[in-house]
């Protein structure tokens, strides 16, 4: 169901039996040839798509446009809150819905600046409601969700989902071609490191801390110029399949009870 077309009433009446799902996203750059909106417009995409496949078993918040965006910020258009106050923004937001009856709560998450926040935040509703009957609560980027069928496909040029790269050019071609402006370029390269690759080609085995303006010239990673509309097509398939697959899982997770001896 869509949260937002339903009254006070009805929600608590549905809220214990429903998944609540807040899709996180941001308003940022996306290099010279995509919109401001992209991660948010594709983040409505694969909700929609989601909550057409699983009507009565979700209920669908608005998406959360603003997210964690700082190191964005040396390119014009960027809105961003700061971490903490995102972490803030979440904990409160989760908190409204389970105060409001929800026993699942899900945040998909599009846009990788907003990974660290979210997983504070669930870290401190964690502390905050611990006990046998607290609510299950998680939060994943649609990319890791599909990481297994993403390693599978064979439609993709390039390896991974970056930044208004491939696959999001793929995705917003999908969605709006009049909103994309001429064939984008990106920065492919890397640094050469086995142990950290920005591009996220390869799995990084470090964390470093470097906002995009010290990374790629024109804010884009990886080769946009590969896009096309039919993979945003397949991408989009791919993806929201992948979320429906761990959402019908994720509504029979019980939780486990333990015995803990007193010394």
């Amino acid at each position: 169901m869509l949260y937002a077309e339903r009254t006070s009433p009805e929600i608590a009446r549905q809220a214990p039996k429903l998944i609540a799902v807040l899709p996180l996203a941001a308003i940022e750059q996306h290099g010279r040839h995509l919109p401001v909106v992209t991660d948010t417009a594709i983040a409505d995409e694969l909700a929609r798509r989601v909550e057409r496949a699983l009507p009565d078993k979700i209920a669908l918040l608005p998406t959360l446009w603003c997210g964690s965006s700082h190191h964005h910020k040396a390119f014009p258009g960027t809105l961003s809150l700061s971490s903490s106050t995102y972490v803030h923004v979440l904990v409160d937001l989760i908190e409204s819905l389970i105060e409001g009856g929800f026993k699942r709560i899900f945040l998909l998450n599009c846009h990788g600046g907003n990974q660290t926040p979210f997983a504070e935040a669930l870290y401190r509703i964690n502390l905050k409601y611990h006990g046998a009957s607290e609510p299950w609560i998680a939060a994943a980027s649609y990319w890791n969700l599909a990481s297994h069928e993403l390693a599978a496909q064979t439609f993709m040029s390039t390896p991974n989902l970056s930044h208004a790269c491939e696959y999001e050019t793929s995705l917003m071609m999908a969605l709006r071609m009049d909103w994309i402006k001429g064939p984008g370029t990106g920065e492919c390269g890397g640094i050469g490191s086995a142990y950290y690759d920005p591009l996220n080609y390869q799995p990084s085995r470090v964390v470093v801390c470097q906002s995009f303006d010290q990374l790629s010239a024109n804010g884009v990673f990886g080769s946009p110029e590969k896009a096309t509309e039919a993979k945003g097509e397949k991408l989009f398939a791919l993806f929201s399949a992948a979320i429906v697959d761990f959402l019908n899982e994720f509504s029979t997770w019980k939780r486990r009870s333990f015995t803990r001896s007193k010394k």
